[in-house]
């Protein structure tokens, strides 16, 4: 038996490639089929099958266009929504078999009443089950958020039957998740490890040891912001035919092509380092460095899936790269991409471009308390709310990435220092700012939880 996770870090989704005898089934693909074929190719795989736990809400889905490219057959949840002919649906009890290999569907709603479990054994060893495939239910370390398609109570209170349901399993089961931390389709809790086992979740899960009259409001306490794309991805994966703008290949684009894109009212997504985005970028690029995770849900935060935009980067390597994690959440309309390295590097894109670089310096952490003290800025705090209530400057401003665009018309008159946990997020959403007019500057190297070490008292909530 072949088994193989392939995880999209950016996102913090996993997909499946299982397989026996040169037959091979993948569970929830990602947009990124390449990736698929070529696993499947190293591990002599001809890929015959294709099964989705749920309707995805947070990423564009790979399924449509992987039966495309390998004529597999396509296999559902009932209950969807799906197009007609998207797939044959999925029932509670049904059994599918990929050489030795059998897969038995159970219901698993809570996360979406459609929702499925996937139980794998190996026949050839033993007819018990091996491995939970458990898409979006339990999680390691977490549960699976209940409020994306139902009232987060009654998706609470089916997601409570499902894990009594699934209390009857070995607990020497493997659990292989659909998701691993980074993702907003978990909750605090939700760990970066990949796999674990039903008896130890039982064990650790905080989640499954909570009282029946408690798990509710548990759950639901400290769930991250909805993924900001949810209509429109979940719109795109109940269709049939694949996101062809999702995956279409990307021209190169050169200044004079960039300056038409950006006249004509895209906007330019910067993956450069952000002390490189400061020392110099196209004035109303937003920051949105390479390097860390969750890249294409922050761009989700301020660009709506109907705008148009172009991708800069160092090489071209980094600009598909950032391409390709926009285009998972549903950003699929992006016109080109940009290597800063190609035909004289930045200066030469502002000239065409017919716009001085902008520089932007910011403001270094330990800096921060003096400007406070002497009320030269307002702190802007773009953290989560559960990384608020730890602990937070008084006399801060509150504005999560999840609330940016509906709220930063309030924000006061005068120098903003924009601050997160390390920078990455307060530089985005610095950009964003001062794209729409704020004298705004991202605080670097640190951030408010290094406050109280410079002699700045936090508060908790």
């Amino acid at each position: 038996m072949i088994f193989r996770q392939l995880i999209d870090r950016d996102l913090g989704c996993a997909c499946y490639l299982l397989g026996d005898h040169g037959r091979g089934v993948v569970v929830d693909p990602g947009l990124d089929v390449e990736r698929i074929l070529a696993v499947a190719e190293e591990e002599s795989l001809q890929i015959e099958l294709i099964v989705e736990t749920h309707v995805h809400a947070d990423h564009v889905s790979g399924r449509a266009l992987l039966a495309a490219r390998t004529g597999a057959s396509v296999r559902l949840p009932a209950g969807g929504g799906y197009d007609e002919g998207a797939g044959e649906p999925l029932h509670d009890g049904d059994e599918l078999a990929v050489g030795d290999l059998r897969l038995t569907v159970l219901a698993a709603p809570g996360h979406r009443p459609e929702h499925i479990v996937v139980l794998v054994a190996d026949s050839s060893r033993d007819p018990r089950p091996w491995l939970l495939l458990s898409g979006d239910s339990l999680l390691v370390g977490d549960l699976a958020r209940p409020d994306l398609a139902v009232d987060p109570h009654d998706g609470a209170a089916a997601l409570h039957a499902t894990l009594t349901r699934l209390g009857a399993l070995d607990g020497a089961v493997e659990l292989w998740p659909g998701h691993v931390g980074g993702s907003l389709c978990g909750g605090p809790g939700l760990s970066r490890k990949t796999s674990s086992t039903l008896g130890f979740e039982r064990a650790v899960n905080p989640l499954l040891n909570v009282a029946a009259d408690e798990f509710a409001s548990r759950l639901i306490a400290g769930l991250p912001a909805r993924p900001p794309t949810v209509a429109a991805v979940v719109a795109r994966n109940r269709g049939r035919v694949p996101a062809a703008t999702a995956t279409a290949a990307l021209p190169l684009l050169d200044g004079a092509e960039l300056a038409r894109a950006l006249q004509a009212g895209a906007t330019l997504l910067d993956g450069r380092h952000a002390d490189a985005f400061d020392a110099g970028h196209l004035p109303g690029a937003l920051s949105l460095a390479l390097g860390g995770s969750g890249l294409g849900t922050r761009a989700a935060w301020a660009v709506d899936p109907t705008d148009e935009l172009v991708v800069l980067a160092d090489d071209e390597a980094g600009a598909l790269r950032l391409a390709r994690f926009v285009r998972a959440v549903g950003l699929e309309r992006v016109r080109g991409v940009v290597p800063v390295s190609d035909g004289g590097g930045l200066p030469a894109l502002a000239a065409a471009a017919g716009t001085p670089l902008a520089q932007t310096p910011p403001i270094v952490v330990a800096e921060l308390p003096r400007l406070l003290a002497g009320e030269a800025v307002t702190l802007v705090d773009v953290r989560d709310a559960p990384e608020w209530g730890r602990g937070h400057l008084a006399r801060g401003i509150h504005l999560p990435l999840s609330r940016l665009r509906a709220e930063a018309g309030a924000l006061p008159a005068g120098p903003l220092a924009v601050a997160c946990a390390s920078g990455g997020r307060a530089a985005f959403a610095a950009s964003w700012l001062r794209a729409q007019g704020h004298d705004a500057r991202r605080v670097s190297g640190g951030g408010i939880p290094d406050l109280p070490m410079l002699g700045v008292e936090l508060v908790a909530a």
